[in-house]
């Protein structure tokens, strides 16, 4: 219980900060306006954050879809002569 109470606590924070982060682009407050100081590490950080995403969408995708033409097939098999409820 306590770790789905984590999660949904994880789950709002991220929401709230995805919500604050759009309203502060619309309203032309960036990261560097608030961090001055910190512009070298931010840049770094968000290079990266997306080389991990772009590894992760390279590796995932062919990955899943290899996955997908054997789980597929056999979920369909079951789901037609599996055992009924």
């Amino acid at each position: 219980m306590r770790f789905a109470s984590m999660l949904t606590s994880l789950g709002k924070a991220l929401l709230a900060s995805l919500v604050t982060g759009t309203v502060l682009m619309v309203v032309g407050i960036t990261t560097r306006d608030i961090f001055p100081g910190m512009s070298i590490y931010i840049d770094q950080l968000t290079d990266a954050m997306e080389l991990t995403i772009n590894w992760l969408v390279i590796w995932a995708v062919p990955n899943t879809l290899l996955g997908m033409v054997v789980i597929m097939p056999i979920w369909f098999i079951l789901i037609l002569f599996g055992p009924k409820s």
